[in-house]
């Protein structure tokens, strides 16, 4: 409590001056420009590694970045309705542009996970969605293998909750019309860096090269749509 009593005095004398238009401006609304889903973990901070501030990124967070899908017993609800209402609020009334999914190193929940048998029933409950996850990575093992296992599960487990994102409807007709873009991201946690899947690559890469490669795709798509309009 001492270290989260020094950090609302430093926060009060060192950022609020400097914040308070920003959250008068904020108190009217909000408009973010990504949602970021993302593991519990405390070493991933979503907001520092983004350089985002107040108002720019609406997060959701839970153990291991799942987003568990939907079904046809829960058709847009799926398993868990905390996850699945913050997605929807993001696209449908936010109209966020961009989803990013956001694993990491040395994740606890994944090693639940690979070792087959999670801590508590609750940790289990949660991760079950997921637990099928694990030999399909073991039969196709797509990511790095200079990682230790637990890590080359998250990259493949993180990589699905794109799938279980596209088992929404009102995800799937926004990605597929082209107004949202859903991209899978890995924080090395050892490295301080923060990678992103490249289908170029078919590989986990700096974030900014994966990101770059994007942003040329979708240039090269519009470039062709305008001509074919023309």
């Amino acid at each position: 409590m001492r270290s989260l009593i020094k950090g609302i005095e430093e926060y009060e004398r060192l950022s609020r001056p400097h914040l308070s238009e920003r959250f008068a401006e904020l108190a009217h609304g909000q408009s973010p420009h990504a949602l970021f889903l993302t593991c519990s973990d405390s070493r991933v901070v979503p907001s520092l590694l983004a350089s985002a501030g107040p108002g720019e990124l609406f997060v959701v967070r839970n153990v291991a970045n799942q987003v568990p899908p939907s079904t046809p017993e829960a058709p847009d609800v799926g398993a868990d309705s905390s996850v699945s209402s913050a997605v929807w609020y993001a696209l449908e009334v936010l109209k966020v542009k961009d989803v990013v999914v956001c694993g990491h190193s040395g994740c606890g929940g994944v090693k639940a996970l690979l070792s087959g048998a999670p801590p508590s029933p609750s940790l289990e409950r949660w991760l079950a969605a997921a637990a099928p996850l694990v030999e399909q990575w073991r039969a196709t093992e797509p990511t790095d293998d200079v990682l230790p296992p637990h890590d080359r599960l998250s990259q493949f487990v993180t990589r699905a909750q794109l799938d279980n994102l596209m088992t929404y409807s009102f995800v799937r007709e926004r990605v597929l019309r082209g107004e949202v873009r859903l991209h899978s991201w890995w924080f090395d946690i050892s490295a301080g860096v923060m990678l992103a899947w490249s289908e170029a690559a078919r590989a986990f890469v700096p974030a900014l090269e994966a990101l770059s490669e994007r942003e040329t795709q979708v240039r090269v798509l519009a470039s062709a749509e305008h001509q074919a309009g023309l």
